[in-house]
């Protein structure tokens, strides 16, 4: 009966401790901070783990632990462009959303169109056109080659000073109708511009160059 009985307890004590381990959470991969950029042997950058003209969308999604999502954009000068979006991620703690830009020939944008319904009017005068199965799946294969990224928070120009350092050049843009000024700072060597909006969230551009 006693043998029985420290059977029992010694199965007892070793399935607690299995569940126990069960509730663990697992040590995650630290996550690559927006200021954290390298620039890789073909010259494009590397960040949020993403190599620009290189990662595709599928492995990008990964990366990020996120699923975006793709439109069609027809621009009011009737220039096309892929995006995919994501409207929340969080990464090293820093919330923000994120916006990618897909390389997509003409060809091939001219055909989704085709595939497409009526598109929606934005503010900005573009129309966003929400894309076929077909062409979501073909997206998965296609690089990305920009990135714009939104931070929740409002970065000045000490805080992206202090992250970037100084930029090689800067623009500023003349007052809209509202009053509003955009001033665009440019990086270069990373391929980042840094786009401070009156009232806005500052902007995060980066692009591959090469």
């Amino acid at each position: 009966m006693r043998i029985l009985r420290n059977v029992l307890l010694g199965f007892l004590l070793l399935t607690v401790g299995i569940v126990a381990l069960m509730l663990i959470p697992s040590p995650q991969a630290p996550a690559e901070k927006p200021w954290e950029v390298t620039v890789m042997p073909d010259g494009n950058s590397r960040v949020l783990g993403i190599h620009l003209g290189q990662t595709n969308y599928k492995t990008a999604q990964q990366q990020l632990g996120e699923f975006g999502k793709t439109a069609l954009f027809v621009d009011p000068d009737g220039s096309r462009s892929v995006e995919a979006y994501f409207d929340s991620i969080n990464l090293a703690g820093l919330s923000a959303k994120l916006v990618m830009n897909l390389e997509v020939d003409e060809d091939r944008l001219q055909a989704m169109q085709a595939r497409t319904e009526e598109g929606e009017y934005k503010p900005s005068g573009a129309y966003q056109y929400q894309l076929s199965e077909q062409d979501r799946t073909f997206l998965l294969g296609v690089p990305v080659i920009g990135l714009t990224y939104i931070p929740s928070v409002r970065l000045d120009r000490e805080m992206v000073k202090s992250r970037f350092g100084e930029p090689a050049h800067s623009e500023q843009s003349e007052k809209d109708e509202n009053g509003r000024v955009t001033e665009t700072w440019f990086y270069p060597d990373i391929g980042l511009s840094v786009i401070f909006q009156t009232e806005q969230k500052t902007l995060l551009v980066y692009r591959a160059t090469h």
